[in-house]
């Protein structure tokens, strides 16, 4: 095993699966229909077409007849390579939480040994009190660790609703202020990253039909990721900016006195 330092190895570090890889386990968690599913279905695509190589296990979802998820939606990836990170190989397991009520039970098994937490508020006018009721629950379950051995970040979800359908951003700021999970609202907001699944999907399927497709691929025939839709970036950035921070934090924090 390729060490880290004279001292320590990959495994005094991270978590490692059956086949000796070292893994993170990101958990996506909020009230049910706030996008979780989405927002983990646009990414698979989009490593699909960035990074094939990259998928190490493809999305897995357990879910209703109606398509409503009743246990989780997981999906595994490896870190690609020029990450400015001393990792030769790790891979980031993110997973999807159930959020109707009566699922607390398989909520509370996903988050076990979660590493990072991404929060999906559902910012529609009458999702407040189930917002408020997911924001309690978690604290009431990792809120010792929250933002402290568990970092997380806030996405807030279908910013393409009119303005007179949505509960403003300024109210999210001020809920994370009150539940304590952040210091004010500057703070608050450095942990806010609005976007639309739904404009993902949509902006993500349009460019790969379009006809001049063929501009936005590199030689080997994978979607440049410049040529990313502002929409789609902002899905990927939660996931992709969380498994940095972990991995930049936690090899800081492991490096010998």
């Amino acid at each position: 095993m390729k060490t880290m330092s004279s001292k320590l190895t990959i495994r005094d570090i991270f978590k490692v699966d059956g086949s000796g890889i070292p893994y993170l386990k990101l958990v996506i968690y909020g009230p049910s229909l706030a996008g979780k599913t989405s927002m983990l279905t646009v990414y698979n695509v989009l490593r699909k077409v960035e990074d094939p190589e990259t998928i190490y296990s493809s999305l897995k979802k357990i879910d209703d007849p109606s398509g409503r998820t009743i246990f989780y939606d997981q999906s595994t990836f490896e870190l690609p390579k020029g990450q400015g990170v001393s990792v030769p190989k790790l891979r980031y397991q993110v997973w999807s939480t159930a959020g109707q009520k009566r699922h607390y039970i398989q909520r509370k098994v996903v988050l076990e040994g979660a590493d990072g937490l991404i929060f999906m508020f559902d910012p529609s006018k009458n999702m407040w009190d189930d917002n408020v009721d997911s924001v309690d629950e978690l604290i009431a379950l990792k809120g010792d660790i929250l933002g402290k051995s568990l970092p997380f970040l806030i996405v807030l979800n279908k910013i393409d609703l009119p303005a007179e359908e949505r509960i403003p951003t300024e109210k999210f700021l001020d809920l994370l202020i009150e539940k304590k999970l952040a210091s004010n609202k500057g703070d608050a907001y450095m942990r806010v990253i609005e976007t639309s699944c739904l404009q993902a999907r949509n902006e993500l399927m349009t460019l790969l039909r379009s006809p001049d497709i063929k501009t936005k691929l590199d030689e080997y025939g994978r979607l440049q990721k410049g040529a990313r839709p502002l929409s789609v970036q902002k899905i990927a950035q939660p996931i992709e900016q969380l498994t940095r921070e972990i991995v930049i934090h936690r090899i800081k924090s492991a490096k010998p006195e």
